[in-house]
């Protein structure tokens, strides 16, 4: 979302990332208040101060004004046993919530009676019930699941009175108990189980579900890898799941293929497959803006009218899992829409509202946000509350929709008013589904990420928003030499954990890759993206070179291949599918004698060395690299072949380099010859 709100509001400089207060100007509509007590008070002897609204905690802080020594108060009509500070006109409590709606009212007495006030309504949004927790050990050659951290109910405190272990159903591993019996169905006993490391190599899930003693039940899951025999526990906050490594994610936009919505996805998942993707990215579903500004969020829980209902959204996504490929959704955490009811109830009712401090505010109380952006005002992560709402988002989709992966929008802006908080949600999420993918939308250079809790992050300079091959492009005649440092982050490097967003397109960057530089140079630029180190992510419509600006008036299109792209798609993501040196974090770049050449070799990692020779001038170069130790055990007597074509190539080695014939604006993929 970052360079496109840029761009079109002509702010020039993004590199001071400039912390503005939101404007106040203009008329809004106000609604009534999400929740309130009543305004009539004047003849009450007690009333709240406290406006009501959605809790996402299980204590409210309440106040208000009095005329007695004695205040008390009833939640839906039964007394509380809690505190009430009388402090001369006023009184103040923490109010414990049950679940779903609390009418609370204070008394105090008057004579012979009592009087009351208007009631004060909260609507609690947290779920009830126990939580489960998984802590994994490895001693010798068996690995013990824990469950004894498992946390009894809140609001309540029942106790957990059973634990019942089974496979977990998306991950049908075989497991066999320390006894020598296998893991099928449920295992019901205690909070610990004991099992032997599996003899094959791979990732082991396992899940408990506890129920308490009023019958709520919750589910975790984890896992643990086998690595040359040897069982490992996951470090859940650095390493990722395996299927992130040779995985394709494809951005659908659901009104380019007809009516939009997700029938118009769930019509082409059959192409998507036959094209080869495995991971789709899908736009904020949740509830926007009655402009339709995707990233202009009203509620986080409900879907959005452009995605329902709700049961086409998840036959959708179950579809898609059929098909073996994975949903990530686009999520926008760092601040809502200024037409949110949140924020205008804050307007409405100022400091009064409950939801004034969900909003974070400069020195003078002014809602702050980023860049122009003053209809997107910043969340508050201070509050817990807010924490715990946005966490509870993230977990509704994952339980509630199956999904598989977030990619966070602004990711940066809550790193830098709360950089603890991303931990804190990937604990909470990956108790839920530990095959999570996080996807900041902040910089890979920015190690901060990938020990943060994000497995991926954009292919960015050091400036937000900034495409690290940007201008690489633009200049043929010069684009290797302006690639190395990109591709490499040199001298600095990257985070060792790092998976990088590999992408020529995308929703920011505006006018299509191939309209800007044509159909050859986008065959080389695709080739870059699908062999180095990351995870390459397409857009709607790259594989058939389709022509529109993401945030513009977007219509169907006419979805015909006008360059013949998409066999050469099916072929590159075949490639990073297959091989398996593709998925390491490694790449040697090669020094080529041409600044319009680039040359990188993906060592042997479980597959074959890969040399990816590019050519992006206009004229045919007497290309040749300086050897390398690791060069010449992978060109061995010179003899190779390109994975695109399926052609063998033949080159010149002598004289400490390797020389190459290759054609204008093109490229070669070559593996030794014998692999």
């Amino acid at each position: 979302m970052l360079r496109a709100r840029i761009v079109r509001s002509g702010l020039a400089c993004i590199a001071g990332m400039l912390l503005w207060s939101a404007c106040t100007g203009g008329s809004a509509v106000t609604p009534p208040p999400v929740a309130s007590s009543s305004a009539s008070t004047v003849e009450r002897l007690v009333s709240f101060h406290t406006l009501g609204g959605d809790a996402f905690a299980w204590r409210e802080r309440v106040t208000g004004t009095t005329a007695c020594p004695d205040v008390r108060l009833t939640r839906n009509g039964s007394p509380l046993d809690v505190p009430v500070e009388v402090s001369g006109s006023g009184f103040e409590a923490r109010v414990p919530l049950d679940a779903g709606r609390n009418e609370i009212v204070a008394s105090c007495p008057t004579g012979g009676g009592e009087t009351r006030s208007e009631p004060l309504v909260w609507d609690e949004r947290l779920r009830p019930g126990p939580r489960a927790e998984i802590d994994v050990a490895v001693r010798g050659n068996d690995v013990v699941l824990d469950g004894r951290s498992s946390q009894a109910a809140e609001p309540d405190g029942a106790k957990i009175v059973r634990y019942a272990w089974h496979r977990d159903a998306r991950h049908p591993s075989p497991l066999t108990l320390a006894s020598g019996r296998p893991l099928l169905g449920s295992v019901v006993g205690g909070p610990r189980l004991e099992l032997r490391s599996p003899p094959s190599d791979g990732e082991y899930y396992a899940s408990l579900t506890v129920t308490d003693a009023r019958g709520r039940t919750d589910t975790s899951t984890t896992y643990f890898a086998v690595h040359g025999g040897v069982p490992k526990a996951v470090d859940m906050m650095t390493q990722h799941p395996a299927w992130i490594d040779r995985a394709v994610m494809y951005a659908p936009i659901p009104t380019l293929w007809g009516n939009g919505g997700p029938n118009a996805v769930d019509r082409r998942l059959g192409y998507l497959k036959e094209l080869g993707v495995d991971a789709l990215w899908l736009w904020p579903p949740a509830e926007q803006r009655a402009t339709g500004e995707e990233y202009a969020i009203t509620d986080y829980f409900k879907l959005d009218g452009s995605w329902g209902p709700a049961s086409a959204f998840k036959r959708m996504v179950d579809d898609a899992h059929r098909l073996g490929m994975h949903v990530l959704l686009d999520i926008v955490p760092n601040h809502m829409s200024d037409q949110s009811p949140y924020f205008l109830d804050t307007k409405a009712h100022g400091k009064r509202s409950h939801y004034y401090d969900f909003f974070d505010r400069d020195s003078y109380g002014s809602p702050t946000h980023y860049f122009d952006w003053s209809n997107l005002p910043n969340l508050n992560y201070d509050n817990p509350e807010v924490r715990a709402m946005i966490v509870e988002a993230f977990v509704h989709w994952i339980r509630d929709y199956g999904i598989d992966g977030f990619r966070v929008d602004a990711a940066w802006g809550v790193e830098r008013r709360r950089p603890s908080f991303w931990p804190e949600l990937r604990r909470q999420i990956t108790r839920v589904d530990p095959d999570i993918l996080m996807l900041a939308e902040g910089s890979a250079v920015d190690p901060y990420y990938f020990s943060h809790g994000f497995d991926v992050a954009y292919d960015w300079t050091n400036q937000p928003g900034q495409w690290a091959w940007t201008s690489v492009f633009d200049f043929p005649t010069e684009s290797g030499a302006l690639l190395a440092p990109a591709v490499t982050n040199d001298p600095k490097g990257y985070a060792p954990n790092a998976i990088i967003l590999r992408f020529i397109n995308n929703n920011d960057t505006g006018i299509r890759f191939i309209d800007q530089y044509g159909p050859k140079l986008t065959r080389v630029a695709a080739t870059l993206q699908f062999t180095l180190p990351g995870l390459p992510a397409m857009f709607a419509g790259d594989e058939i070179g389709a022509s529109y600006e993401p945030y513009s008036n977007l219509t169907p299109i006419p979805w015909k291949d006008r360059y013949g792209l998409r066999p050469f798609y099916e072929t590159l993501i075949r490639i990073h599918h297959d091989v398996a040196s593709l998925h390491s974090h490694d790449v040697d770049v090669l020094e080529a004698n041409a600044d319009s050449t680039f040359a990188y070799l993906r060592p042997a990692s479980g597959g074959p060395p890969v040399l990816v020779l590019l050519n992006f001038g206009e004229k045919q170069p007497a290309f040749s690299v300086s050897m390398t130790p690791a060069l010449a055990g992978a060109v061995g007597g010179g003899t190779m072949r390109d994975l695109l074509t399926g052609h063998t190539v033949h080159l010149d080695v002598r004289n400490g380099s390797v020389s190459v014939p290759i054609g204008a604006t093109s490229m070669l993929v070559l593996v030794p010859e014998r692999s």
